[in-house]
Protein backbone atom coordinates (compact mmCIF):
# COMPACT_ATOMS: atom_id res chain seq x y z
CA UNK A 1 0.00 0.00 0.00
CA UNK A 2 1.46 3.36 -1.01
CA UNK A 3 2.10 5.95 1.65
CA UNK A 4 -0.06 8.54 -0.12
CA UNK A 5 -2.96 6.10 -0.12
CA UNK A 6 -2.59 5.62 3.60
CA UNK A 7 -2.51 9.36 4.14
CA UNK A 8 -5.63 10.04 2.10
CA UNK A 9 -7.54 7.39 4.02
CA UNK A 10 -6.09 8.21 7.40
CA UNK A 11 -8.44 7.91 10.35
CA UNK A 12 -6.99 8.39 13.79
CA UNK A 13 -8.97 5.52 15.24
CA UNK A 14 -7.20 3.11 12.87
CA UNK A 15 -3.86 4.86 12.50
CA UNK A 16 -0.95 3.52 14.54
CA UNK A 17 -0.84 4.91 18.08
CA UNK A 18 2.25 5.78 20.10
CA UNK A 19 2.08 2.33 21.69
CA UNK A 20 1.54 0.32 18.49
CA UNK A 21 3.58 1.93 15.74
CA UNK A 22 6.53 -0.44 15.78
CA UNK A 23 8.14 0.67 19.01
CA UNK A 24 11.74 -0.51 18.81
CA UNK A 25 12.67 0.44 22.32
CA UNK A 26 11.00 -1.15 25.33
CA UNK A 27 9.99 1.09 28.20
CA UNK A 28 12.82 0.99 30.66
CA UNK A 29 10.76 0.55 33.80
CA UNK A 30 7.21 0.32 35.05
CA UNK A 31 5.53 3.38 36.53
CA UNK A 32 5.87 1.95 40.01
CA UNK A 33 9.68 2.34 39.90
CA UNK A 34 9.61 5.97 39.37
CA UNK A 35 7.94 9.03 40.74
CA UNK A 36 8.93 12.62 41.32
CA UNK A 37 6.20 14.88 42.68
CA UNK A 38 5.16 17.32 40.00
CA UNK A 39 6.74 20.67 40.85
CA UNK A 40 8.26 19.02 43.90
CA UNK A 41 11.61 19.92 45.43
CA UNK A 42 14.72 17.87 45.87
CA UNK A 43 16.07 15.51 43.27
CA UNK A 44 15.29 12.14 41.79
CA UNK A 45 17.60 9.88 39.84
CA UNK A 46 16.07 7.08 37.78
CA UNK A 47 16.90 3.65 39.09
CA UNK A 48 18.36 2.22 35.89
CA UNK A 49 21.68 4.01 36.21
CA UNK A 50 21.27 6.26 33.19
CA UNK A 51 22.22 9.34 35.18
CA UNK A 52 18.97 11.22 34.62
CA UNK A 53 18.34 13.58 37.50
CA UNK A 54 15.74 16.22 38.16
CA UNK A 55 16.40 18.96 40.70
CA UNK A 56 14.58 22.07 41.85
CA UNK A 57 16.88 24.09 39.57
CA UNK A 58 16.43 21.78 36.59
CA UNK A 59 12.78 21.34 35.56
CA UNK A 60 11.70 17.92 34.38
CA UNK A 61 10.87 17.38 30.73
CA UNK A 62 7.18 17.35 31.72
CA UNK A 63 7.55 20.76 33.32
CA UNK A 64 9.35 22.10 30.26
CA UNK A 65 6.68 20.79 27.89
CA UNK A 66 3.65 21.88 29.92
CA UNK A 67 5.04 25.15 31.25
CA UNK A 68 4.19 26.53 34.68
CA UNK A 69 0.54 27.17 33.77
CA UNK A 70 0.18 23.67 32.34
CA UNK A 71 1.64 22.08 35.45
CA UNK A 72 -0.86 23.99 37.61
CA UNK A 73 -3.70 22.91 35.29
CA UNK A 74 -2.75 19.24 35.67
CA UNK A 75 -2.39 19.50 39.45
CA UNK A 76 -5.68 21.33 39.92
CA UNK A 77 -7.62 19.17 37.49
CA UNK A 78 -6.35 15.87 38.88
CA UNK A 79 -7.41 16.95 42.39
CA UNK A 80 -4.83 14.60 43.94
CA UNK A 81 -1.07 14.46 44.23
CA UNK A 82 0.55 13.73 40.89
CA UNK A 83 3.95 12.41 39.93
CA UNK A 84 6.12 12.30 36.83
CA UNK A 85 7.36 8.96 35.53
CA UNK A 86 11.16 9.07 35.56
CA UNK A 87 11.44 6.41 32.84
CA UNK A 88 10.24 8.78 30.12
CA UNK A 89 12.73 9.99 27.51
CA UNK A 90 14.33 13.42 27.38
CA UNK A 91 14.41 16.01 24.60
CA UNK A 92 17.97 15.17 23.61
CA UNK A 93 17.16 11.51 22.92
CA UNK A 94 13.92 12.44 21.14
CA UNK A 95 15.82 14.85 18.90
CA UNK A 96 18.40 12.20 18.05
CA UNK A 97 15.69 9.70 17.11
CA UNK A 98 13.84 12.24 14.94
CA UNK A 99 17.04 13.30 13.17
CA UNK A 100 17.81 9.69 12.32
CA UNK A 101 14.40 9.14 10.72
CA UNK A 102 14.36 12.49 8.92
CA UNK A 103 17.79 11.98 7.35
CA UNK A 104 17.07 8.36 6.40
CA UNK A 105 13.75 9.20 4.68
CA UNK A 106 13.78 8.16 1.02
CA UNK A 107 11.67 10.45 -1.24
CA UNK A 108 11.44 7.68 -3.84
CA UNK A 109 10.05 5.06 -1.49
CA UNK A 110 6.32 4.28 -1.49
CA UNK A 111 6.55 2.12 1.63
CA UNK A 112 4.76 3.14 4.79
CA UNK A 113 7.51 4.14 7.22
CA UNK A 114 7.75 2.45 10.59
CA UNK A 115 8.80 5.15 13.01
CA UNK A 116 8.90 4.88 16.77
CA UNK A 117 8.40 7.93 18.95
CA UNK A 118 9.48 9.12 22.37
CA UNK A 119 7.32 9.32 25.46
CA UNK A 120 8.58 12.58 26.92
CA UNK A 121 6.09 12.99 29.74
CA UNK A 122 3.78 10.78 31.76
CA UNK A 123 1.95 12.18 34.78
CA UNK A 124 0.12 9.81 37.13
CA UNK A 125 -1.59 10.02 40.50
CA UNK A 126 0.60 9.24 43.51
CA UNK A 127 -2.12 9.08 46.15
CA UNK A 128 -5.28 7.05 46.59
CA UNK A 129 -6.04 3.86 44.73
CA UNK A 130 -3.64 2.91 41.96
CA UNK A 131 -5.17 3.50 38.54
CA UNK A 132 -4.06 3.40 34.94
CA UNK A 133 -5.15 6.99 34.40
CA UNK A 134 -2.42 9.30 33.17
CA UNK A 135 -1.56 12.26 31.01
CA UNK A 136 1.10 11.38 28.46
CA UNK A 137 2.93 13.41 25.81
CA UNK A 138 4.76 11.78 22.91
CA UNK A 139 6.87 13.29 20.15
CA UNK A 140 8.49 11.79 17.08
CA UNK A 141 8.45 11.51 13.30
CA UNK A 142 5.00 11.29 11.70
CA UNK A 143 4.26 8.28 9.50
CA UNK A 144 1.91 10.43 7.42
CA UNK A 145 2.74 13.67 5.54
CA UNK A 146 1.79 17.07 6.93
CA UNK A 147 -1.10 17.48 4.48
CA UNK A 148 -2.77 14.12 5.14
CA UNK A 149 -6.56 14.11 5.15
CA UNK A 150 -8.58 13.36 8.27
CA UNK A 151 -11.97 11.66 8.02
CA UNK A 152 -14.02 13.74 10.45
CA UNK A 153 -17.08 11.48 10.35
CA UNK A 154 -18.04 9.81 13.61
CA UNK A 155 -16.46 6.38 13.83
CA UNK A 156 -16.66 3.49 16.22
CA UNK A 157 -14.36 5.25 18.67
CA UNK A 158 -15.70 8.79 18.35
CA UNK A 159 -15.13 11.88 16.24
CA UNK A 160 -12.06 13.58 14.82
CA UNK A 161 -11.52 17.23 14.02
CA UNK A 162 -8.61 18.71 12.07
CA UNK A 163 -7.76 22.40 12.48
CA UNK A 164 -5.08 24.11 10.37
CA UNK A 165 -3.17 26.66 12.44
CA UNK A 166 -0.78 28.10 9.86
CA UNK A 167 1.50 26.92 7.07
CA UNK A 168 3.69 25.07 9.58
CA UNK A 169 1.27 23.71 12.17
CA UNK A 170 -1.87 21.56 12.18
CA UNK A 171 -3.97 20.31 15.10
CA UNK A 172 -6.14 17.19 15.23
CA UNK A 173 -8.50 16.33 18.06
CA UNK A 174 -9.90 12.83 18.51
CA UNK A 175 -12.71 12.63 21.06
CA UNK A 176 -13.73 9.17 22.14
CA UNK A 177 -17.20 8.11 23.20
CA UNK A 178 -16.00 7.49 26.76
CA UNK A 179 -15.13 11.17 27.03
CA UNK A 180 -11.35 10.79 26.94
CA UNK A 181 -9.42 12.64 24.29
CA UNK A 182 -6.32 12.37 22.16
CA UNK A 183 -4.80 15.57 20.86
CA UNK A 184 -2.36 15.64 17.95
CA UNK A 185 -0.09 18.32 16.54
CA UNK A 186 1.93 18.24 13.32
CA UNK A 187 4.81 20.66 12.81
CA UNK A 188 6.94 21.09 9.70
CA UNK A 189 10.53 20.84 10.87
CA UNK A 190 13.28 20.88 8.27
CA UNK A 191 16.44 19.12 9.41
CA UNK A 192 19.86 20.03 8.10
CA UNK A 193 21.18 17.19 5.95
CA UNK A 194 17.76 15.64 5.25
CA UNK A 195 16.41 15.14 1.69
CA UNK A 196 14.50 18.05 0.11
CA UNK A 197 10.84 18.08 1.12
CA UNK A 198 11.44 16.22 4.37
CA UNK A 199 9.62 18.82 6.46
CA UNK A 200 6.41 18.11 4.53
CA UNK A 201 6.75 14.34 4.28
CA UNK A 202 8.26 13.60 7.70
CA UNK A 203 7.00 16.34 10.02
CA UNK A 204 7.08 16.25 13.79
CA UNK A 205 4.06 14.58 15.35
CA UNK A 206 3.10 15.32 18.94
CA UNK A 207 0.41 13.46 20.86
CA UNK A 208 -1.24 14.24 24.19
CA UNK A 209 -3.40 11.48 25.66
CA UNK A 210 -5.35 12.44 28.77
CA UNK A 211 -7.31 10.09 30.99
CA UNK A 212 -6.09 11.82 34.16
CA UNK A 213 -7.52 15.32 34.45
CA UNK A 214 -11.18 14.75 33.58
CA UNK A 215 -11.05 18.01 31.60
CA UNK A 216 -12.81 17.58 28.24
CA UNK A 217 -12.05 21.10 26.95
CA UNK A 218 -10.16 20.69 23.67
CA UNK A 219 -8.89 24.28 23.77
CA UNK A 220 -7.15 23.76 27.09
CA UNK A 221 -5.42 20.62 25.90
CA UNK A 222 -4.43 22.19 22.60
CA UNK A 223 -3.01 25.23 24.39
CA UNK A 224 -0.57 23.12 26.37
CA UNK A 225 0.14 20.84 23.42
CA UNK A 226 1.08 23.95 21.42
CA UNK A 227 3.37 25.04 24.24
CA UNK A 228 5.05 21.65 24.20
CA UNK A 229 5.43 21.78 20.42
CA UNK A 230 7.20 25.12 20.66
CA UNK A 231 9.64 23.66 23.17
CA UNK A 232 10.25 20.63 20.94
CA UNK A 233 10.70 22.69 17.75
CA UNK A 234 13.32 24.85 19.45
CA UNK A 235 15.05 21.82 20.91
CA UNK A 236 15.08 20.09 17.51
CA UNK A 237 16.60 23.21 15.88
CA UNK A 238 14.15 23.25 12.97
CA UNK A 239 15.86 25.10 10.11
CA UNK A 240 12.57 26.52 8.78
CA UNK A 241 11.77 28.18 12.13
CA UNK A 242 8.13 26.99 12.34
CA UNK A 243 5.71 29.46 13.88
CA UNK A 244 4.04 27.72 16.81
CA UNK A 245 1.50 30.06 18.46
CA UNK A 246 0.70 30.15 22.16
CA UNK A 247 -3.06 29.75 21.68
CA UNK A 248 -5.13 27.50 19.40
CA UNK A 249 -7.31 29.06 16.68
CA UNK A 250 -10.84 30.12 17.63
CA UNK A 251 -12.11 27.18 15.56
CA UNK A 252 -10.90 24.79 18.28
CA UNK A 253 -13.77 24.32 20.71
Amino acid sequence: MARDALASAATLENAPTPMTRGMVRMRKAAASSLLVLLLGTGSCTSGDGDGKETTADEPSTCEQLLGAAGVEWVKNSAKEKTGVASDSEDLKSARSLFYGYAKAWDPKSTQIPTFSNSELCRVVKTSGATTNKNLSIYYGASIVPFDFSVDEKAGAQGTKTATPVNADVKLVHAKRKNGSGKYYIYVKCRISGAPAGQENEVPIEGVMHDTLTGDTDARVHMKYLLHSAGVVARSFDCQNNPKVPAEPPIAVK
